[in-house]
């Protein structure tokens, strides 16, 4: 079948199911806690508008699956295509704000633009960072050659005139579903005990480092850079639970962290939406003080084990399995969704102390590698259990992390900066 007889296809059925991930999302969604993250890449050249909405206009057509709204059945939501080219926005101070998800003109991501910054802000609803960065780096391709660019070996990017795949827009936990034992339970987590903002809460904190640097550092303990982020993580959380002697006193005492792992790679999927699943590292306190040397080397183990693709598997059947049940299947859908929100605000929210995004390395070919910058990740507000949360993303030499926070301290992000600056990094912190 032909890319535009594939197009046609999709447009001609209207809607799409939402994938197993994605069904969570519209029963948890609001005005503070949107489910909304940010991809940007970070120009050597201010962006010129009217290339840029051409560029829009033409990868929006090789994303059809993504000019989609939020539409509302007797059992499920769906994805119902819409036809329309994200909006493209002025960047404001608050990022990640919330969609209108009830709106059934415009799809659910935009375009961010400031000086020489582009972005896109997508709703957990359609896809998540792997799928949101493919997207960005085809709008990039498209932009630098309408922009006068020649760009002659653009590598792995998909290009507006590549073939569509059903592939793409597929459902990969439906399809990598097998009945497996489920993984083990988890005790409710401790959490900071910061006061929270006023609304707008959310604020932002970046930080920038040299990979070539933390390479030198995490490789002195033979260990991947994540693995030391997260063993930073954990010890400076430690440090506030010690300093907090009323919470310390409580015996809620495990320290857990939410760690998304890209299923594609481990899968061998190529779709577009939603394909991640957690691995949950923890430290239990009730045993005792750690020393950083001992968090680090739990931390390598339990993320080696978990990571591995049979026991992450374990995820991926409970969830799937939960929705083919036939009496939550047969559940009208506004029954359904009071069920997942009261379950997320009892159970699934407390499970963690922090959560940890790392988008990887971005890879860009050389002809585009050579006007653009840098590329940084926000992740999406975090709950008011969780309070802040860290994301990551490297490109050529440079490792950014930033720190999404709705308290009105900054000390665990001054706790895990600090660290690294004693431990000989050079840490640049950006005002943006």
């Amino acid at each position: 079948m032909s890319k535009k007889n594939e197009i046609h296809s999709f447009k001609e059925k209207g809607w799409i199911e939402l994938d197993n991930a994605a069904k969570l999302f519209p029963a948890i969604i609001s005005r503070d806690l949107t489910s909304v993250f940010r991809i940007t890449a970070i120009l050597k050249q201010p962006v010129r508008y009217s290339a840029l909405r051409e560029a829009v206009a033409i990868t929006s057509e090789r994303f059809p699956y993504f000019n989609v709204s939020l539409g509302s059945g007797l059992f499920w939501h769906y994805l119902e295509f819409t036809g329309k080219p994200p909006r493209i926005q002025v960047e404001e101070d608050i990022p990640c704000t919330a969609f209108a998800v009830g709106r059934k003109d415009e799809p659910l991501y935009r375009i961010i633009v400031r000086s020489n910054r582009i972005s896109v802000e997508f709703i957990h609803i359609l896809t998540d960072g792997g799928g949101a960065l493919e997207y960005l780096r085809s709008l990039l391709y498209t932009y630098l050659t309408l922009y006068g660019n020649r760009i002659n070996s653009p590598g792995d990017i998909m290009l507006p005139e590549s073939q569509l795949s059903e592939e793409e827009y597929e459902d990969s936990y439906s399809r990598f579903f097998r009945k497996l034992p489920p993984p083990a339970k988890s005790d409710k987590a401790w959490h900071l005990p910061f006061s929270l903002n006023e609304r707008p809460r959310l604020r932002v904190l970046h930080a920038e480092m040299k990979v070539s640097e933390l390479l030198n550092l995490s490789r002195r303990y033979n260990v991947s850079i994540t693995e030391y982020f997260v063993a930073v993580y954990f010890y400076s959380l430690q440090r506030i639970f010690m300093s907090d002697i009323e919470n310390s006193k409580k015996k809620r005492k495990v320290l857990r962290i939410e760690l998304p792992v890209n299923m594609r790679n481990k899968c061998a999927s190529r779709t577009m939406r939603n394909f991640s699943l957690f691995v949950l590292p923890e430290i239990d306190l009730r045993l005792g003080n750690y020393t950083f040397e001992e968090i680090l080397t739990s931390v390598y183990h339990q993320l080696r084990i978990s990571s591995e693709v049979k026991q992450i598997s374990r995820f991926l059947s409970k969830n799937v399995s939960y929705e083919r049940l036939f009496f939550i299947r047969i559940l009208p859908l506004f029954v359904k969704k009071l069920a997942i929100a009261a379950i997320y605000r009892g159970f699934a929210s407390k499970r963690f102390t922090g959560i940890v995004t790392n988008l990887g390395k971005v890879n860009l070919p050389e002809e585009m590698a050579s006007m653009v910058n840098d590329f940084e990740i926000i992740a999406p507000p975090p709950n008011p259990k969780i309070k802040v949360c860290a994301a990551i993303v490297s490109y050529m030499d440079k490792l950014r992390i930033s720190f999404s926070n709705i308290t009105k301290t900054n000390e665990l992000e001054r706790l895990i900066l600090r660290h690294y600056v004693e431990a000989g990094v050079n840490v640049k912190i950006l005002n943006l």
